[in-house]
């Protein structure tokens, strides 16, 4: 995640599937944001939905309307706003800067960890999502979030919610692929995909927890329609 994404359109579903987990499931939610640098890259300036309030304020009228005041209102994006909005009822975050280095990406794990302690859900904001090719450390590391992470926040007990970019490759098929190795991976009681038109979110739920996820996801178009957020048990 990067501060200069901050109020784009894959904010607004981001927070707002959150909501609506929130909305559903009586759960203490810790937010990881894998905040990175920024960079000279355009990502994040889809903020056209903004000025639509007929087409897209509908989802969630509270959300849309303090993004809106938000990016009006700040000249800069900062990821932080969200944390004291109150918007993500009483949600814990991690906001320690992530970088390229074996040592201190072990050293910031454990520091999230400890932050977290006790969230009966963490969400992962990784800038591309979880492990491809890049070796945990190396150069551009800090883009994704690793499996051996996503094991031992699951086994303290968590369910684990991650964000994922698209590849260039067929949705449906990589969905099944990757919710498959999210399985074996965690032993998870169930796993649920949230599909939206740009990015993909997952998540391994606890056992204890997959009723009351179920349950979000059966009323989550009444908040969202499937072409902003499809939500499917895997």
């Amino acid at each position: 995640m990067k501060d200069q994404y901050f109020g784009d359109v894959n904010d607004y579903r981001k927070y707002g599937l959150m909501r609506a987990i929130l909305a559903g499931a009586a759960l203490r939610l810790g937010v990881c944001w894998m905040l990175t640098a920024p960079d000279n890259r355009t990502d994040g300036r889809h903020l056209a939905y903004l000025g639509k309030p007929s087409k897209s304020r509908v989802f969630d009228p509270e959300l849309f309307d303090w993004l809106r005041h938000a990016i009006d209102e700040y000249p800069d994006r900062r990821t932080v706003r969200i944390q004291t909005s109150g918007l993500l009822g009483s949600a814990l975050y991690f906001s320690e800067l992530l970088v390229d280095d074996h040592d201190l990406r072990k050293a910031w794990f454990a520091n999230c960890c400890q932050q977290l302690a006790g969230c009966d859900l963490v969400f992962y904001d990784p800038d591309n999502g979880l492990e491809r090719s890049v070796a945990f450390g190396r150069r551009h590391s800090h883009k994704f979030l690793y499996w051996a992470e996503v094991r031992e926040t699951f086994f303290t007990g968590a369910s684990v919610l991650v964000y994922q970019h698209f590849p260039r490759e067929v949705r449906a098929g990589y969905i099944e692929r990757l919710s498959e190795r999210l399985r074996k991976e965690t032993d998870a009681s169930a796993i649920f995909s949230f599909s939206t038109p740009h990015v993909l979110f997952l998540l391994a739920a606890q056992e204890h927890h997959t009723a009351p996820f179920r349950a979000v996801v059966r009323k989550l178009p009444l908040r969202w329609p499937e072409k902003e957020i499809a939500a499917k048990e895997i």
